[in-house]
């Protein structure tokens, strides 16, 4: 256990001024075995909003365990995902649209409608709970003499949430790899409605 965590991939939790680092695994599109039109395509898919397509196994990662840890991406492309420590928070947000699911701050009274599409707003039954990723280190600078101090029960627990994370990037890694094969990439234009203000003459 200590060999393996001790010799594991590791990258910036932030930026590189900020001496903190973390478990990682590269999965940069050129270290996918993909070539070709795939290659093409796959850098066609990371110039689109993606995220929501692979983000399912960082969400089943969090929840198993409890919101503590998440997995983010970082380098100057994305090209690394990266474990951090995490905490559950409540964004705040009292209520949402029916229709496209916009969010607010207010609660609803009756009458109270979105501000994008006009459609009714209603309050939320519980609050929302969202995770953010702290940028401190995890096991940062320690070597396999670090990890052998620890108790046997420690290191066994810190193998299991790496092993996880390196399980969870897998799935992302796997689901980007299927967004390569199963989707294409259109171009849309999109109209969005904007409150602009005016002179009228009294």
């Amino acid at each position: 256990m200590a060999d393996f965590l001790a010799s594991h991939n590791r990258y910036n939790t932030m930026n590189s001024w900020n001496g903190n680092s973390s478990y990682a695994n590269c999965v940069k599109v050129n270290r996918l075995g993909i070539n070709g039109t795939s290659l093409e395509k796959a850098f066609e898919i990371l110039a689109s909003d993606y995220w929501d397509e692979i983000r399912f196994p960082i969400r089943e990662f969090e929840k198993s365990w409890y919101g503590g840890y998440t997995i983010g991406s970082n380098g100057r492309s994305g090209g690394y995902l990266v474990l951090y420590e995490a905490e559950v928070y409540s964004p705040g947000h009292r209520s949402t649209c029916t229709r496209c699911g916009q969010l607010n701050f207010q609660q609803a009274v009756e009458g109270s409608v979105c501000g994008v599409c006009r459609a009714p707003r209603v309050n939320l039954k519980s609050p929302l709970k969202w995770v953010r990723a702290k940028s401190s280190s995890i096991d940062h600078r320690m070597s396999k003499e670090d990890y052998l101090d620890m108790s046997h029960a420690w290191l066994k627990d810190r193998a299991e949430l790496v092993r996880s994370f390196d399980a969870a990037c897998d799935q992302v890694r796997n689901a980007f790899i299927e967004l390569i094969n199963d989707f294409m990439v259109v171009e849309e234009t999109v109209m969005v409605p904007q409150k602009v203000k005016r002179l009228e003459r009294i």
